[in-house]
């Protein structure tokens, strides 16, 4: 079990993850298009700056010397003294992403509550030798330049303290910032604002004096953080580099009188006096910015997981009571308009506790870019990958559980179902190929979709290594093509002959489908020859709660979801037939659908078997449409899904088809009903 974190280790691990997610985002793109664009050298130095300041805080020196050698390469970039060409792009483009992941992990470390130990000085020595070759390469800068190599380092001193006093010709600017409300370890935040500013300004002083206390986060939270800053720089180069700090809600920025009174003793300068002018240097705002109100909040998972478990706990307890038979036989007209009123309100604090766990798949996604460079590089091919529906929302534990399926799925469709550049141009395909990832919302799921534009699966390279292994039990024609390419989910297949980095080891594709099992998702495919591949992931939006209806088949209640149902009616014995194949199907408005008996599915004893006595609910899935007989509908109920005992699942004891169970309001079990894997074959 791993261990509980450090509030400021977390804060620490939760912030380098996302800038380290921004700075590949950004390397990818300048790569793509070979070239470094100012925005983008801005945004790399802005990260490597912060995560610099935030290691060596944390006292994790060879992550802070690491992320300082980038952070010079990037500052020799921004100030033009480095050629620019598309070899240097792919040149620093590899640098830093091979310290990106060993940023990575060293979080992984931290996480798992080992050392942050890693050493990096060979690659940071190689990123130095880089700077160099790129810098020996560009025009020399003129002789007027500043913050050259050579350049002395910031002096910083807390306020009150005996400094040198620096020249008075630079302005002196009294900064007074405005943390995020809730940001927590306000002192860190002040650390890096000091650490940002520190190559910038040729003095600094700052109230409170010692942030490395963190007794001083109330004092900083009710006063704001106060800076008295000398620098050469233009006003508008300072506030514009407070302002781009993480955390910062706003900043208000004073030029200062140098023999201000306000000022810190060491920095107070007597004036020069001008006969010649009248002129009196008066403060002058530079910036008037004010405190904006802070709308979000960083809140650790855990306490996230707590409440949804507690909300189902609310849910089932609410059922309990209010469809308890003793109290309902009553019929007590207050204690029903009550009970609807709490069910409103439980309904309400339902949704905004699962809204909260919602997030977009754009990070998710994203990441895959890195997959599909590092993947086409190594195998020689080039890959377009585009992204579509980012901003569609799912629950944050099936983000997780999706991230290992979707680098699978990516990783094979590039190096098995893409062709290399001669043979897609021979076929008459363009050099490049297409990788689509696509999010989309269906009722109550989520639809994921990988395509490619590649070779497809080959039907009799499957059957034949399908027959290598024993999988097949009647001759190959008798195979559907979709139970031919359902095949290549079973364990350890591979029509691959080789090994290689990414595939022919027989894991994978087997692996992808369990995963997606755990959270209650479906997985197919379909398959063109010589056009391409279709990867279709269904999960559900979240793994809580849902609306259902109770049906009943003998002694048994199960729970199929409400937004899969259409309608459900009485049908006659006469309505259903059997088609050529033997199969029972009924006419509705001219169309025939499917007509599956529940009882059969599960082999268990039913009420009825003539059509007359029990009814037909008519489900739609994302395939299929078909008609369900049962015994009959209880009702509608809203069911907290938890899971299937272990044992169960690990046997798999007669439960295709079945996605987990639910406490009903008497404290009976129900299973809820899985439709999507009653049509799978």
């Amino acid at each position: 079990m791993m261990r509980e974190l450090d509030p400021m280790l977390d804060v620490f691990i939760f912030e380098t993850q996302q800038l380290l997610e921004a700075l590949e985002e950004t390397l990818l793109q300048s790569e793509k298009a070979k070239n470094l664009a100012a925005e983008h050298i801005d945004e790399i130095f802005r990260v490597m700056h912060t995560i610099k300041g935030s290691a060596a805080m944390m006292s994790f020196d060879n992550l802070a010397k690491l992320a300082h050698a980038l952070e010079d390469m990037f500052d020799n970039i921004r100030a033009g003294k480095t050629r620019t060409d598309a070899d240097m792009v792919e040149g620093v483009t590899e640098l830093v992403l091979a310290a990106s992941d060993k940023f990575k992990a060293e979080v992984d470390k931290l996480l798992s509550g080992a050392e942050s130990d890693g050493d990096f000085s060979d690659l940071s020595e190689k990123i130095q030798k880089y700077t160099l070759t790129i810098m020996g390469d560009a025009p020399a800068p003129a002789s007027g330049d500043a913050g050259g190599a050579d350049a002395a380092p910031a002096a910083t001193a807390a306020a009150g303290s005996e400094a040198e006093v620096v020249s008075s010709v630079a302005p002196i600017y009294k900064i007074k910032v405005l943390f995020d409300t809730g940001c927590q370890m306000e002192n860190l935040r002040a650390f890096t604002v000091v650490n940002g500013l520190q190559d910038h300004c040729t003095n600094i002083m700052h109230i409170p004096a010692d942030i490395e206390d963190s007794d001083c986060c109330e004092d900083i939270i009710a006063h704001g953080f106060i800076m008295f800053a000398q620098s050469e720089e233009s006003q508008e180069s300072i506030q514009k580099l407070v302002d781009g700090i993480m955390y910062v809600a706003s900043t208000t920025m004073t030029l200062m009188a140098p023999d201000s009174e306000e000022l810190p003793e060491a920095m107070r300068v007597k004036p020069v006096v001008d006969e010649t002018a009248d002129k009196v240097v008066d403060e002058k705002p530079v910036s008037t910015g004010e405190a904006v109100k802070q709308n979000f909040i960083s809140v650790n998972v855990n306490k996230l997981d707590k409440l949804m478990n507690l909300m189902g706990e609310i849910v089932t307890t609410e059922s309990m009571v209010t469809k308890n038979p003793e109290v309902t036989n009553m019929h007590i007209d207050s204690f029903e308009r009550s009970s609807q009123e709490l069910r409103k309100l439980i309904n309400e604090l339902q949704d905004i506790v699962m809204s909260i766990r919602m997030l977009p798949v754009s990070n998710s996604f994203q990441k895959m870019h890195r997959i599909v460079r590092d993947v086409s590089k190594k195998v020689g091919k080039e890959v377009e990958l585009i992204l579509i529906g980012e901003e569609t929302e799912v629950d944050k534990n099936i983000i997780d559980t999706l991230s290992d399926p979707l680098m699978h799925l990516i990783r094979n469709a590039v190096d098995h179902g893409i062709e290399t550049p001669d043979v897609r141009l021979k076929a008459g395909k363009p050099a490049m190929g297409k990788l689509t990832l696509e999010a989309r919302s269906a009722g109550g799921d989520v639809v994921i979709l990988i395509s490619d534009d590649g070779q497809g699966l080959d039907r009799n390279a499957i059957l034949r290594k399908a027959n290598e292994r024993g999988i097949t039990t009647k001759p190959d024609h008798e195979y559907t093509d979709k139970e031919v390419y359902h095949m290549i989910f079973a364990p350890g297949f591979s029509t691959n002959e080789e090994v290689t980095e990414f595939s022919g080891r027989g894991v994978g594709m087997d692996v992808v489908r369990r995963n997606i099992d755990k959270v209650g998702g479906t997985i197919s495919l379909e398959s063109t020859p010589g056009e391409g591949m279709t990867v279709q992931i269904r999960i559900p939006l979240t793994l809580a709660i849902i609306d259902g209806m109770k049906l009943r088949v003998g002694s048994l209640v199960f729970i199929v979801p409400m937004l899969s149902i259409q309608e459900s009616f009485k049908p006659n014995e006469g309505d259903v037939f059997l088609d050529p194949d033997g199969s029972e199907m009924i006419m509705i408005r001219g169309e025939c659908y499917p007509v599956l008996r529940l009882y059969r599915i599960f082999n268990i004893a039913s009420d009825f078997e003539n059509f007359d006595d029990g009814i037909l609910v008519m489900i739609t899935t994302d395939t299929a449409t078909f008609c369900l007989f049962v015994d009959e509908l209880i009702g509608e109920q809203q069911a907290v899904i938890k899971p299937l005992p272990e044992y169960i699942q690990k046997h798999n004891i007669g439960m295709h088809g079945i996605g987990g169970c639910a406490v009903l309001g008497d404290g009976s079990i129900s299973l809820i009903i899985d439709i999507n894997s009653l049509v799978l074959d």
